[in-house]
């Protein structure tokens, strides 16, 4: 058989319209190719033509989950060549803003155009995120066109087409609880169901929701209206309004509790304001932990008693070593720690030493608040250097410091009154070295703190054990001082080995 092939500059009729699927039981017709190229000719009556738009795109979230159902364009033959159609494919590449790639892909199709929903949503995503607005790429539909013992090669010419990827509609802020948790009272007196109550909150931070969906939120157990938990999921960005197109919903029964996170017992999320409440049963432990995928449209909820937070990172080898956080004394919602980072180091946070139910705080106060931001899912910190990090557990928004230890009470020389220099740690230049404190004035308990604004010095306070460890105080009822030392050494702190030595 003779095989021919010619690029012919003409167009097709594509009209990009709603929903059919893909081909690949055949080979490339390029490998059918024995002759050397030839000229290229024209056929008449090929024609192009597409109807897609930003305001009309091909919209993957009507698009049925099954084989066949996404047409991506038709093609029209004149019926007096009595052409047959072979080795349909189209060319797709990302032209509009925002695009991550500009790389082009060819994909098969069937005859009648048509292409798999699965197949074309991870393009789109892959090419800009899932965030469900019309993407521009622009497309060439190729053929392999047989009359008689001649292949003609059929390129219909290039036109842009749009699709909007499936996705739900999600808020680019981020979303609180409103539910039958007391909270802060209302205007009327009463508590539970405050939409203007945000403290139970995930802030994004900047950071993308299609490629960030999951979260967790806390929230006290025992301070419940009813015996149990009931709830809604409002927009920060639509505050105090119940009927945003953001706002999650469930299906209004009461669903058990999680107890194997490996088999989580999930709902689904009900948006545009249209589902119940969230219902989960009741618990005698002290925090509810709600754990969301926006993308899935889940929810389930766990329950914990006294919290914890740790911490790794670049520094740590990421999930090779886990550090923890310090209760501030009197409060389960706040942490701390004392760190050195690197230029441009990342970290993240969990409520155990593993990665379920991670997450990356925003940096919402401090002095030295400019230094911290989200970057690819983890916090990035911009300047090396030593900080005090103040983390919400709750509220996942956490604040930085500049660090400052003080000696506080007999062997400091201001006593028990108000902290000056004279009693502050210097701080060191690299991660291995210590803070180093002013003489003692004699051989008395030492008694040492690092400052959080706006919080009791013994709320923060720690010292270091005969073993030359740095012990914390936390939440428990210890205060913490250090071993009897000498009247004339100095405090050493080593927070990067949580050791500690007076001498």
């Amino acid at each position: 058989m003779k095989l021919k092939r010619y690029f012919l500059g003409m167009a097709a009729i594509l009209t990009l319209v709603g929903m059919s699927s893909c081909k690949g039981d055949y080979d490339d017709w390029a490998g059918l190719q024995t002759n050397p190229e030839e000229n290229a000719v024209t056929i008449p009556g090929f024609t192009s033509q597409t109807t897609s738009s930003e305001t009309n795109p091909i919209n993957l979230n009507n698009a049925q989950p099954v084989k066949d159902s996404v047409n991506i364009a038709t093609l029209q033959v004149p019926a007096e060549y009595q052409y047959g159609v072979t080795n349909v494919r189209v060319v797709l590449k990302p032209t509009g803003e925002g695009a991550k790639s500009t790389v082009s892909k060819t994909f098969d199709l069937s005859t009648n155009c048509n292409m798999d929903s699965a197949t074309i949503q991870q393009y789109v995503s892959d090419s800009y995120g899932l965030k469900p607005v019309p993407r521009k790429f622009s497309a060439t539909v190729l053929a392999s066109a047989k009359t008689g013992n001649d292949y003609v090669y059929v390129n219909t010419g290039t036109f842009d087409v749009y699709v909007e990827p499936k996705a739900p509609v999600l808020s680019e802020v981020g979303y609180y609880f409103v539910g039958n948790v007391k909270g802060a009272v209302k205007a009327d007196g009463k508590y539970g169901w405050n939409e203007n109550d945000t403290q139970f909150k995930y802030e994004l931070g900047g950071a993308d929701p299609y490629s960030n969906p999951e979260f967790t939120i806390r929230v006290p157990a025992k301070e419940l209206t009813s015996d149990h938990l009931e709830f809604k999921l409002l927009d920060l960005a639509h505050k105090g309004d119940w009927n945003a197109p953001t706002v999650l919903g469930g299906d209004a029964h009461t669903h058990d509790l999680t107890v194997d996170e490996k088999k989580p017992v999930t709902t689904k999320l009900i948006d545009n304001g249209k589902g119940g409440n969230i219902q989960f049963a009741g618990t005698t432990k002290q925090y509810y932990i709600i754990h969301v995928n926006l993308l899935d449209q889940t929810v389930y909820a766990t329950a914990e008693d006294i919290p914890q937070l740790f911490m790794t990172g670049a520094n740590y080898g990421w999930d090779d070593k886990w550090m923890e956080l310090t209760m501030v004394n009197g409060n389960q919602d706040l942490f701390w720690t004392v760190k050195y980072f690197d230029k441009d180091e990342q970290f993240k946070f969990a409520p155990q030493a593993g990665w379920d139910n991670s997450f990356s705080p925003v940096c919402d106060g401090g002095d030295q608040a400019s230094h911290f931001a989200i970057d690819g899912g983890n916090v990035k910190c911009s300047k090396a250097g030593w900080y005090l990090l103040v983390v919400d557990r709750a509220k996942h928004t956490f604040k930085a410091y500049t660090p400052k230890v003080y000696l506080m009470g007999d062997t400091s020389a201001d006593g028990w009154g108000t902290r000056t220099k004279a009693d502050l740690f210097s701080t060191p230049s690299t991660r291995d070295g210590s803070f180093v404190s002013p003489a003692l004035k004699n051989d008395n308990a030492v008694r040492i703190y690092v400052e959080i604004p706006e919080t009791d010095w013994w709320k923060a306070e720690f010292g270091v054990a005969a073993n030359k460890s740095i012990q914390y105080r936390g939440n428990s009822g210890s205060d913490g001082a250090s071993f009897t030392s000498g009247a004339g050494k100095k405090v050493y702190l080593n927070f990067s080995t949580e050791t500690g030595d007076i001498k």
